[in-house]
């Protein structure tokens, strides 16, 4: 079986065997830094007057072939690279949608010759698309397979071709000799050892020809499988390939643009990740190990692309696991956003859902591998999730830094998406207008683009560095593949175009690097399927040798690994894929290093697996059946541009020792219409469920928090209950608190008149004895007015007297309005020895209240905290850094979402009743190159607001006006106006003095909302640490749901400094809102309340 190295530690050989290797290359000296030959830019695009390469894939359209009948048609064509005649320069193929394709032979500095004709590798029928260099004979000669598409009244026009190249500078066609003259709609083919017998197989990805049908949502349609458009398995008999798609269960019905092959569960097995364009989603083919492959993209990914173009997959952090990027067509520049993308229908969207496809979103995905079978998708927080209409993703390391970086071809030469083209042409249909061809192209915009490239940070994060990197050249970009044409240690580009030349770039870096040349078995001459680690005292690299990447291209079979400033190698291991392993010990750097799997030794070696000590509880077999259930509404048939649902907030969790037994015991919250549960913990660390019957009857109520304490002063643990609504009525009884008074044993009885009326959603509570007289008194905090986010819900502070809680609210007035409270804490922030209050929500700053003999001022003396309005939704209280005084961890909605506003370019929210139709509307803005413009579309916006139709006729026009001009000065004056400047969850540690500092929580805190946090422990070194979870699925329908965060636990050092802590992440993997820690049988435990899911129990400690 192959066998994976995991993160952070590296072979240990049983029985240590060095493996000699042909190190023919002499090494250079240490490079320096810096570019060479006196470059300024990283690239230099090298013109065809100095390459000789005068290739150009020219489309041409006519009545009976163009975009109307054949959007594919714009798809442009691939490259691909390799050393077609041994001669140890890289040779280029390039693929003509018309003809002729063009092989170009490598001279050297970058220097071609067309031996197209010499080589006989002419190709002039049919519509060629992908090209794909590889070994199909095993000779150690590379070959080339084209796709084709296209012609739709002909199979034999699609027949796929297969040049096999006779070692003397020429290839003879053979595709029909091999089996896999394929007839399908083919983009690209991909070589994997799906049946693990040594040989590779090959997987043919192909699409539809019904464009007429990619809006339908049909079982009848995907029922009528077709041999030309489903995507085809070839299984690799030795002499001849078999198609065995059937048996292995992999027909199918879409439109796939690109593949990446790859281990996706980490089993040592091949798997398939497909990308597909229009409805139907991506697909994961997992291998089953039997020769059958299973979708299970979702379980495996929470979200996907929707028109996934491109696709690569590599190891992006280093940590010794493969990574996912696909491309959609979201642009970046605002005006091109908003003429180009249409809005998406909330009830198509759901329909899609429920009918079992994926939540797919128009942008692309960036998925980090967890490590244990799922992914984390971070393309917004890591800033690559808009780069218009891309198509090719290629992943490599292109300044040698040790980290791969991300390149994006783009462009597409006709803008058919155009809003503005779509209506004006159903216009001119409507008024029974004839249109020639040339009229209806003459309509459609076009505008060449960038092709887009990004550094890697390190840290999850990339840097677009387009213009800094030498690659503003726009164009119309689509297959691309990265070689090291001139042997310098460095990954140039070549770039296929639309109707004009290609894009060569000369790669000008000057860091250490190491090139690795595999020379594998006799069925596998390329080493296909190899995963090869190099490691440096700095860190250990990954790569696997799969060549057919990005889009319709394939790259060269030699491996680059940037080494930055690190000229000394300690090892590197290739592990093939019959897990036979090859060692070399101290390499030199900055040569090519070649390794032949002949030498390759059967010793096994010891692994660190993937690590969690995450140890979990199943609910059910310690009594507790516990299920949070919600009752469905349509938030946005109210309000349909809020940005995510007010319905949905979840529930909270708290423990207490309810009946006075010494165990812990807890309450959990639900949703209208499902009963709450409490349970009593039993001696042997069980569970009883008790006062099933008063939470029955309480069951219409929207549990939104509680709260465990001591209302009545009789020494046990009563229970207040937050009531919230949005659907419901103002004035609805439902909206009213709840106080349970505890008889001691742990049975609650409701007291209506222990609390004055409070008729506001709410979601916080807190408790503390702020007057000093010897009971607990209470802060409530108000989230929202129902159906009118982002109104405020009133907050309270209830004194007790006695027991009965009386509203003094009116002497402490700046807390009624405080804001969309989210959580409060009562805190002696100021070490004065009584207890203010910070309260923390939605649209508002961190805010604190001084303590004034029981009377609450908002604390005006407070620095450290100016433009710090968010999202909050969560804060905890400690002395982390062993101060004497309390520091805070504030949790917010995260990085990993489409907003991201900054200090100096916040987000604002206006509402109002724009329309005057009695609904209460609302509208996001953002501010793009200085001007204040709306986040949501011309579509969706004028749905809300009706008007705006009648005002604004095009998308163009919407695009170009700003927010004061698209809803009038007049309506935005009396607006309801908020911001937000941060979404950072952060720790703020208290400086004294009523100073703060502002830290963010390291790039794992942001993947996603942080709802409920706890200051614990963890580890035992007598440090407080953090644990962190939450999530929030139902984001409208154009923001990506925030389902990345699996949770996060953070090491303290006593100190106010906290380092990640990967062994110990809860992996939360649901809709998370609280979190409360336990401690069941004597040991510590921690439970979590997601939305729709049972509880879910776990422990660090084994």
């Amino acid at each position: 079986m192959k066998t994976n190295l995991l993160p952070f530690k590296i072979a240990v050989f049983v029985s240590l065997i060095f493996i000699s290797c042909n190190t023919n290359n002499s090494s250079e000296s240490d490079k320096k830094g810096g570019y060479t030959d006196g470059a300024t830019t990283l690239f230099t695009k090298v013109t065809s007057e100095t390459s000789k390469i005068t290739f150009k894939n020219m489309i041409r359209e006519d009545l009976e072939f163009n975009f109307l009948n054949y959007p594919y048609l714009y798809t442009g064509a691939g490259v691909a690279t390799g050393d077609i005649d041994n001669d140890g320069l890289v040779d280029v193929y390039l693929t003509a949608n018309f003809g002729p394709n063009k092989l170009y032979k490598n001279k050297g500095n970058f220097v071609f010759e067309d031996i197209t004709v010499s080589s006989k590798t002419e190709d002039y029928q049919g519509f060629a698309t992908g090209a794909t260099m590889l070994d199909i004979n095993n000779d150690g000669w590379l070959d080339i397979y084209v796709s084709k598409a296209g012609s739709m009244d002909s199979d034999e026009g699609r027949r796929n071709l297969l040049f096999v190249n006779q070692k003397d500078g020429t290839f003879k066609e053979e595709a029909k000799k091999w089996g896999i003259d394929d007839p399908g709609y083919t983009t690209q083919v991909f070589q994997l050892d799906y049946d693990k017998d040594g040989d590779l197989d090959l997987y043919v990805l192909n699409y539809r020809y019904d464009f007429k049908n990619n809006t339908k949502i049909s079982g009848d349609l995907q029922s009528q499988i077709e041999e030309t458009t489903s995507d085809q398995l070839y299984r690799n008999d030795g002499t001849i390939f078999t198609k065995v798609t059937g048996e292995a269960g992999i027909y199918n019905k879409a439109w796939g643009l690109s593949g990446a092959i790859g281990d996706f569960n980490n089993d040592g097995w091949d798997d398939i990740y497909v990308s597909n364009d229009y409805l139907e989603p991506d697909i994961m083919y997992i291998n089953q190990k039997n020769g059958t492959f299973k979708d299970e993209i979702k379980e495996r990914m929470n979200h996907i692309s929707f028109n996934s173009m491109g696709s690569d997959y590599a190891d992006l952090n280093n940590d010794l696991l493969p990574d996912l990027i696909t491309v959609d067509m979201l642009a970046e520049n605002y005006a091109r956003s908003k003429e180009n993308m249409a809005s998406m229908s909330t009830s198509n969207f759901m329909t899609l859902v429920e009918i079992g496809y994926h939540h797919a979103y128009m942008a692309n995905m960036l998925h980090y591998n967890v490590g244990n079978g799922k992914f984390q998708e971070t393309a917004q927080l890591s800033g690559v999730v808009k780069t218009d209409w891309s198509w090719a993703p290629l992943l490599a390391d292109f300044n040698n830094d040790g980290l791969k970086d991300i390149f994006i071809t783009n462009g597409v030469y006709k803008d058919y998406n155009n809003q503005d083209f779509r209506t004006e042409l159903r216009a001119r249909n409507a008024r029974g207008e004839q249109m020639t061809l040339q009229q209806v192209l003459d309509l459609m915009p076009s505008e060449k683009l960038d092709n887009y490239i990004y550094k890697n940070n390190g840290d999850f994060t990339f840097t677009k560095v387009i213009e800094e990197w030498g690659l503003n050249d726009p164009n119309f970009a689509n297959g691309a593949a990265y070689a090291d044409f001139d042997n310098d240690g460095d990954l140039d580009l070549i770039v296929n175009n639309t109707n004009d030349e290609i894009g060569l770039y000369r790669n000008n870096a000057n860091e250490n690097y190491l090139q690795i040349a595999l020379k594998g078995t006799a069925t596998n001459s390329l080493g296909i399927g190899a995963d090869v680690y190099v490691k440096t005292n700095k860190e250990t690299q990954f790569q696997e040798m799969y060549i057919s990447r990005g889009f319709e291209s394939s790259v060269s079979p030699v491996l680059n690994f940037g080494l930055g400033d690190a000229s000394q190698i300690e090892e590197v291991i290739v592990s093939w894929p019959d897990g036979k392993i090859s060692k070399v010990t101290s390499p030199k750097s900055n040569q090519v290093l070649k390794i032949d799997y002949a030498q390759a030794v059967n010793d096994p070696f010891a692994l660190t697996p993937y690590k969690s000590k995450k140890q979990s509880l199943n609910p059910s077999e310690i009594g507790i059946d516990y299920q949070q259930k919600e009752n469905y509404f349509n938030d946005f048939s109210l309000q349909l541009l809020i940005p995510q649902k007010q319905s949905t907030k979840g529930t909270g969790i708290v423990k207490a020792d309810i009946n006075n037994d010494g165990f812990e015991d807890f309450f959990v919250g639900n949703a209208a219409g499902a009963p709450a549960a409490s349970y009593l913990q039993n001696q042997d660390g069980t569970f009883t469920k008790n006062n099933v019957s008063l939470w029955n009857t309480e069951a219409k109520y929207e549990d939104a928090n509680a709260l465990f304490f001591d209302a009545d002063g009789d020494g046990d643990q009563d229970l207040y209950v937050v009531s919230a609504g949005y659907e419901i009525a103002e004035d609805s009884p439902l909206l009213q608190d709840r106080l349970y008074f505890n008889d001691g044993k742990g049975n609650f009885t409701k007291n209506a008149n222990a609390l004055p009326k409070m008729l506001a959603s709410g979601k916080a509570v807190a408790a503390a004895d702020f007057d000093g007289d010897g009971d607990l008194d209470l802060f409530v905090g108000g989230n929202l007015v129902p159906k009118k986010y982002p109104l405020p819900g009133k907050s309270y502070l209830l004194k007790n007297e006695g027991g009965k809680f009386m509203d003094v609210t009116s002497e402490n007035n700046s807390l009624s309005d405080v804001g969309m409270v989210s959580e409060a804490v009562f805190t002696d922030y100021d070490n004065d020895k009584d207890l203010d209050l910070m309260v923390v929500g939605e649209w508002m700053a961190p805010t604190l209240f001084n303590n004034n003999n029981g009377v609450f001022v908002k604390a005006s003396t407070i620095s450290g905290l100016e433009k710090t309005e968010g999202w909050w939704f969560s804060i905890t209280a400690a002395d982390f850094d062993g101060d004497g005084d309390d520091d805070y961890v504030l949790g917010n909605i995260g990085n990993n979402n489409k907003f991201q506003p900054k200090k100096e370019k916040p987000i604002y929210i206006y509402a109002k009743d724009f329309d005057e139709n009695g609904s209460f509307d609302v509208a996001l803005s953002k501010i793009s190159d200085g001007k204040l413009v709306p986040v949501r579309g011309k579509e969706c916006s004028s749905e809300q607001n009706p008007f705006l139709l009648d005002k604004i006729k095009t998308y163009k026009q919407f695009a170009s006006l700003e927010f004061k001009d698209i809803y009038g000065e007049d309506k935005l004056k009396d607006a309801f106006k908020l911001t937000s400047h941060m979404f950072e969850s952060v720790y703020v540690e208290n400086l004294g003095g009523g100073k703060f500092e502002v830290k963010k929580l390291p790039k794992i805190a942001q993947m996603g909302p942080t709802l409920s946090t706890l200051a614990k422990d963890i580890n035992g070194d007598g440090n407080l640490d953090i644990i962190g979870i939450g999530n929030i699925y139902d984001a409208e329908v154009e923001t990506i749901r925030y389902d990345s965060n699996y949770g996060y636990v953070f090491l303290g050092d006593g100190k106010g400094n906290f380092e990640y802590n990967k062994e110990r992440d809860p992996f939360v993997d649901k809709d998370a809102k609280d979190i409360t820690d336990i401690t069941i049988n004597g040991k510590s435990y921690f439970i979590v309340v997601s939305n729709n899911a049972p509880l879910e129990i776990f422990t660090f400690n084994p």
